[in-house]
């Protein structure tokens, strides 16, 4: 009896309920019909201990560069195999499978941010200096870092933009820009460059001042997220910056007006790689483009292995060659004609890769880092794809290889963490 009282009991809670929904889901749909905005809103920024340093230049970039440029010069005269130097262990813990951040790497030391919110700086012995927890996003951190003389910036996949004293990591400003940045900044004159996500999706290009934060100017809004990092052409005074619209866009460096537009057939995940006066970039339509980067006007494109490729392309010492990484496979190409010159598999790859590789120039050969199975990094001679080494991870690595006088960082998922290597 008392079992059958129950049952009734909780039919009635359940229809009860049910009815409390249907009322009141017509006001909730009507309550959350915000109106949208025609153009990015201005945001505030909170700053606490301001560098008193006016001038300030880049120290390690994304990619190298402002340009991308995926190349390394070494002092060396030709490649030495890389021997393990220190690790550390336990990074990219994050549950979000977008590609992870690259190490930020110069005179003072080296900066690691993760998916799980941290970041963290360590001197040239591998000791821990400071950490620096955001701890408002689930999804940590996918931006790369940026260090100038004395501070760090860094965007979270909460939205904010951090910039941290490098000496303490105390926080010296921040802003609220968006919903996610998952883009790494460049700086040009003092002025911070770098993609903003919105929710719609929608998404901008934002300019902020590298001292204090304050906001320059916003690019119009683009229709959907740009993943891919800003990347300058100086001589033309623009920004290319693709995005999953599957357009890359160039705007104006001073104002942040749209200059063209080129549409391929799906999404950019990557930076534009610039060089003189081409723009080299890929899709998830499954081609590699080179265009005009001043006016966006095709120059070759290049079917890759189908499926697209969410690589940055990387180009060597005198512009003749670029190595960029597909579906599932390695490719080395002609900057002339797009002709690819040797292409090679990724062992046991069953999804796309998330890798970039990485030219190393020395003074008498040029070397590629490449992912080469889902758990290796290989290292293969740039002009005969001949392999001249092999390094095993514990981890999947989905980020950019950084070489830093003669030493090589990858930031991997899982045990192996950040692997530091040296020659």
């Amino acid at each position: 009896m008392k079992s059958a009282l129950f049952g009734i009991y909780c039919i009635v809670i359940l229809g009860l309920l049910i009815r409390a929904e249907s009322n009141t889901l017509p006001l909730l749909e009507k309550d959350l019909s915000f109106q949208e905005l025609p153009s990015p809103v201005h945001g505030a920024t909170l700053t606490y201990e301001l560098s008193s340093r006016e001038a300030r230049s880049p120290q390690s970039t994304y990619r190298g560069n402002a340009n991308r440029s995926g190349l390394a010069i070494s002092s060396g005269d030709h490649f030495n195999a890389f021997q393990l130097k220190w690790q550390v262990p336990q990074l990219n813990n994050g549950i979000h499978r977008a590609s992870k951040s690259s190490p930020a790497v110069d005179d003072q030391g080296f900066y690691v941010a993760d998916d799980t919110g941290f970041l963290r700086a360590y001197d040239w012995t591998g000791s821990l200096r400071w950490q620096f927890y955001s701890g408002v996003s689930s999804r940590g951190i996918h931006s790369t870092p940026l260090t100038d003389e004395d501070s760090v910036y860094v965007g979270d996949y909460a939205g904010h933009l951090y910039c941290l004293n490098k000496d303490t990591g105390a926080i010296r400003w921040i802003t609220k820009t968006g919903v996610t940045i998952g883009s790494s900044p460049f700086m040009k004159d003092g002025v911070l460059y770098v993609g903003i996500e919105l929710a719609k999706p929608d998404g901008y290009l934002l300019a902020v001042s590298a001292r204090d934060g304050k906001w320059l100017w916003t690019s119009p809004l683009i229709g959907n997220h740009p993943h891919s990092s800003p990347a300058l052409t100086l001589p033309h005074s623009l920004i290319l910056m693709g995005s999953n619209t599957g357009a890359m866009q160039a705007y104006e460096l001073d104002d942040g007006k749209a200059r063209w537009s080129f549409t391929t057939g799906s999404d950019i995940k990557c930076a534009a790689l610039i060089h003189g006066d081409r723009a080299y970039f890929s899709s998830w339509d499954g081609f590699i483009y080179a265009v005009k980067a001043d006016t966006g006007a095709l120059i070759w494109k290049t079917e890759l292995d189908k499926g697209g490729s969410m690589s940055c392309p990387s180009i060597n010492a005198d512009g003749t060659v670029l190595a960029i990484t597909g579906f599932m496979k390695n490719f080395v190409l002609e900057t002339a004609t797009g002709k690819i010159m040797w292409e090679k598999a990724i062992a046991g790859r069953t999804s796309r890769a998330q890798a970039s590789p990485l030219i190393i120039s020395y003074a008498h050969q040029e070397t590629v880092v490449m992912l080469c199975e889902n758990r290796k990094i290989c290292v293969y001679d740039l002009k005969n794809a001949r392999e001249l080494q092999s390094l095993t991870l514990s981890g999947d690595f989905s980020g950019s290889p950084v070489y830093f006088k003669n030493q090589l960082f990858l930031a991997t998922t899982g045990p192996d963490g950040l692997l530091v290597f040296t020659q």
